[in-house]
């Protein structure tokens, strides 16, 4: 059973997936490699990294969630925003990651003797990143850029170099902007996609999609959330974490495929529902 699904997609540019469609990105440089994000934890990934690179890694993760910063407790350091971190951030990440855990090798899709990052390796050393710190490779740069909304402290990661930013899941098709910790739909519109406008980048890939996003679609993404701020949607829940619910509002795009490049929706519990239109009653003449 192959752990990981790994393609260079630009120069020095490597997409790391694993059994659970989770992303990360490996930047190769000169003298030293960066790993945005490490997937959920399920095998090993420092020995796919290793396969791939020899310089040393440094882990940069874009926000606090178990699906984008399990794969860290194979490395002795991770870069997390002080935003997003802590002890509470580390903890509720590995009761989940557990649960999802039990759940996948139940189902088969993992056995149980595959590497298994939290049982087999060690919470890393949390350090923090902020916004405009750069990343110096050797020969190629890369800096962080706040992005928040789907979570407080969310980072993207700008490789400007090939014109790429690597946004984890700060702008995603299905935007979750549920938990505690994201910001309202309007936060998200001010505080990341006004933002996103203004850098140097030609596309940007998600935390867990394989295609890139052009630029040009932030339109898109903030008109999906100009409908869902007025639109009443519909109860959503999480199909593996039932505690994660919210409501999902599914803007019009020519799709229904939520994989495709063109899908919209936003799931938020931010706003009060809108009062359904009542119909008023014909009386007999």
């Amino acid at each position: 059973m192959h752990q990981f699904a790994s393609a260079q997609i630009a120069p020095g540019l490597h997409r790391i997936v694993d059994v659970l469609g989770n992303h990360c990105y490996l930047v190769v440089g000169e003298t030293r490699s960066l790993l945005v994000d490490s997937c959920g934890g399920f095998g090993n990934l420092r020995e796919c990294v290793e396969g791939i690179t020899e310089p040393p890694v440094t882990v940069a993760l874009t926000h606090g969630h178990e699906d984008h910063m399990m794969g860290s407790y194979w490395f002795d350091e991770a870069r997390l925003s002080p935003l997003d971190g802590g002890m509470a951030c580390w903890e509720g990440a590995e009761e989940r990651t557990q649960r999802i855990y039990d759940q996948i090798c139940e189902e088969g899709l993992l056995t149980t003797d595959a590497p298994f990052a939290l049982r087999d390796g060690a919470c890393p050393v949390e350090l923090p990143v902020a916004d405009g710190d750069v990343f110096d490779l050797g020969g190629r740069a890369v800096r962080a850029v706040a992005l928040p909304g789907h979570t407080a402290g969310s980072m993207a990661y700008l490789v400007e170099d090939c014109g790429v930013l690597l946004s984890g899941d700060a702008v995603t098709p299905i935007m979750c902007l549920f938990f505690e910790e994201s910001l309202s739909i309007q936060g998200w519109r001010e505080k990341t996609l006004a933002r996103m406008v203004e850098l140097p980048f030609e596309h940007f890939y998600t935390g867990h999609h394989d295609h890139a996003f052009a630029k040009d679609a932030l339109a898109s993404f903030d008109a999906a959330a100009a409908f869902a701020i007025e639109d009443r949607g519909m109860p959503w829940e999480h199909n593996r974490l039932h505690e994660f619910h919210g409501i999902i509002h599914l803007c019009p795009c020519d799709t229904f495929d939520a994989d495709s490049v063109d899908f919209r929706a936003v799931i938020d519990h931010w706003h009060e529902l809108p009062p359904r239109k009542r119909r008023r009653k014909r009386h007999a003449e």
